[in-house]
């Protein structure tokens, strides 16, 4: 039997969330206040500036001098310093762990452009991943019974369970039942469509 990976369907996905999270504070310095300063040619410039992470300011102005626009450019230090406070959070994340489903290819007919996948039977397949770290175990089950496998061929009603552990210690455990299709499933430019004989 071969796999159709271009029609999966996710049947349980479970992780990928924030845990452990530890949030710190520190003490941001900036400036403010008024800008001044004269550049080369003799042009005076001053800015307000409201709030710059730098204490040397550089002033950007276009001036209209003998008929035509210029652009005059200065800089100085900005006369004030306050502190704001800025937060941040550091998390864990729990591992990523998917159980999808994919149908069974039985045959493709080109004149129609259209493949034919088997009834009875549908794929389940194990995926997962850590965000932050490395996958470091990971436990599958079909019907209560361990499998190594990535994926399984599902031929009646079962409960699929995965449960993946990362690096951290962090746990996420998945499950669903998988039904086979009762009657042969087709696709035909990448969109499910009935099989002739099935209406």
């Amino acid at each position: 039997m071969s796999l159709l990976f271009a029609l999966p369907f996710l049947a349980s996905a479970a992780g990928d969330k924030k845990v452990k999270c530890e949030t710190t504070t520190n003490q941001l310095e900036y400036y403010y206040g008024l800008a001044s300063c004269s550049t080369f040619d003799g042009h005076f410039l001053s800015e307000y500036v409201s709030k710059s992470y730098s204490q040397w300011y550089t002033i950007i102005q276009d001036k209209y001098d003998n008929g035509s626009w210029k652009n005059y450019r200065c800089s100085s230090n900005l006369p004030n310093s306050a502190y704001e406070t800025i937060s941040n959070e550091s998390c864990q994340y729990t591992p990523k762990a998917s159980i999808n489903r994919h149908y069974v290819e039985e045959s493709y007919d080109s004149r129609t452009d259209t493949t034919y996948y088997a009834a009875g039977v549908i794929v389940a397949q194990f995926t997962f991943s850590d965000r932050d770290g490395e996958v470091q175990k990971v436990e599958k089950w079909v019907n209560g019974q361990s499998t190594t496998k990535s994926h399984v061929d599902i031929t009646s009603a079962s409960e699929v369970k995965l449960k993946v552990t990362d690096n951290d210690g962090n746990v996420t455990e998945t499950s669903t039942t998988v039904y086979p299709p009762m009657m042969q499933t087709c696709s035909r430019g990448g969109q499910l469509i009935l099989c002739e004989g099935n209406f």
